[in-house]
């Protein structure tokens, strides 16, 4: 009997090796289609352009497939991706999440135009590591690479067989059959169980993905394409023949001279002439609108909803009303304005949000924008008939920071836990905070709440 447990101590052994040589060339497998689909996506259109957004992807995706997350953190990219010194500031100087952020929309920009890919690589927000999705049409990869893990870790203690001692097993024949039914079945049952709590997982959303579903159920449940609105700001231009007769008076930069778009130089005084303004209409929006609609697109294109981005003139309130909408943005989006203008929480003139029933709750962004405030307005049950979603702040950020709230389960879990039964089967209203330090908002906190009845 010695023989015997000798050599089904062998067999486990040769059974261990071969199951860690299988999962290491599935890593493999998987690094290096990783690989390949990065080398497509930094030759692409939102990314060719950029070498800083080519460096920090590949930097976050090589880190992430290594497992070095130790080194995925805000201060550490700005160091080894931006050359930042080891004690720099990172609220002074926010690199790190601008640049992540920026990357966030260019990986959206991409897979909108290239939908089916194989791998689809994304940095979820609140982190810097990337997270890895195999498309349902590519399942030929290998059983243990269909995980989005790439690094596997040991198996849990209570999930491994019981050992039985040498010594019962050299004592009697029917006893060590015996304790090899026991465990042959005991292994039987820890498997079932396991591939019952993996399927519960699965099927079933957390707390947090039911919270988020709930919320944006208006938008991803219609069966029409979404409808994404942007208005358009009010800017003026200086006509071609102002900025000839200006340059021939003053020096060009080689810049300038290119066709660079730059401030004029007045001197204190300097009268122009209406006929020398001329308006952009339907032409130019905030750098927050941009990012807003970036957040919103990718939200839908990773839940397959088809979606149309209109701005300016280009939609009619019969385009409203039949489809589900997203508004971004308010004091350059009559839409918003006059959708949302019998609701609780209104914008009020240029800089502030009130409460229509007590006008005393009031809150206003300062002269500079480095405090903004923003609403969310979520309408099912609209006297238009229309269901939408506005997210819109009074300053740009503030609508960076709504768009970048609304489009994060764990933020919108957590607003979820204050509101009341059955929120989500109504009309609802939420007032937001955000601090801008050099133009980019930080995270939005909840100043204010209302829930239709």
């Amino acid at each position: 009997m010695g023989h015997a447990v000798e050599s089904n101590e062998a067999s486990k052994q040769v059974a261990a090796a071969e199951t860690s040589n299988q999962t290491a060339a599935a890593q493999e497998i998987l690094a290096s289609r990783v690989q390949e689909a990065l080398s497509e996506i930094l030759i692409s259109s939102p990314f060719r352009s950029s070498k800083q957004s080519q460096e920090l992807l590949r930097y976050i995706v090589d880190k992430s497939l290594a497992g070095h997350a130790e080194l995925l953190k805000e201060r550490i990219i700005g160091i080894e991706v931006f050359g930042r010194r080891p004690d720099y500031d990172t609220n002074a100087d926010p690199i790190g999440r601008a640049r992540v952020a920026e990357v966030r929309k260019r990986l959206a920009l991409y897979y909108q135009s290239e939908q089916g890919k194989e791998i689809q690589i994304s940095i979820p927000v609140g982190c810097f590591k990337a997270s890895f999705e195999w498309s349902e049409k590519h399942q030929d990869l290998p059983p243990s690479a269909s995980s989005h893990e790439l690094e596997p870790g040991p198996a849990p203690a209570e999930h491994m067989p019981p050992q039985i001692p040498h010594e019962i097993v050299g004592h009697d024949n029917r006893r060590s059959s015996a304790g090899i039914r026991s465990r042959v079945w005991w292994i039987v049952a820890v498997t079932s169980i396991a591939i019952l709590v993996v399927t519960i997982q699965y099927f079933l959303p957390s707390s947090k993905s039911r919270a988020f579903n709930h919320f944006w159920s208006p938008i991803l449940d219609n069966p029409n394409p979404a409808l994404i609105y942007i208005g358009s700001n009010a800017v003026y231009q200086l006509s071609p023949s102002y900025l000839e007769a200006y340059y021939q008076k003053n020096h060009k930069s080689p810049t300038d001279e290119m066709g660079l778009e730059s401030f004029i130089q007045w001197p204190p005084g300097t009268k122009i002439d209406t006929d020398d303004l001329i308006p952009a209409k339907n032409t130019f929006v905030t750098i927050g609108d941009v990012a807003a609609i970036t957040k919103i697109a990718s939200l839908l294109v990773r839940r397959n909803r088809r979606f149309d981005i209109r701005y300016g003139t280009d939609v009619s309130y019969g385009d409203l009303i039949e489809n589900p909408t997203v508004l971004i943005g308010a004091h350059n989006n009559s839409w918003t304005l006059k959708m949302t203008n019998d609701l609780h929480y209104v914008f009020s003139g240029p800089n502030a949000i009130v409460d229509r029933s007590d006008t005393s709750k009031r809150w206003s962004a300062n002269a500079s924008f480095t405090d903004d405030y923003a609403i969310i307005s979520r309408v099912i049950d609209s006297k238009s008939g229309a269901t939408l979603i506005a997210v819109a702040g009074i300053g740009f950020a503030g609508t960076e920071a709504a768009a970048e709230f609304v489009t994060n389960p764990q933020s919108i879990s957590m607003l979820a836990k204050s509101l009341p039964k059955g929120w989500e089967k109504r009309n609802l209203q939420v007032v937001l905070h955000t601090s801008v330090r050099n133009q980019v908002p930080s995270a939005a906190n909840v100043v204010a709440i209302y829930c239709g009845r």
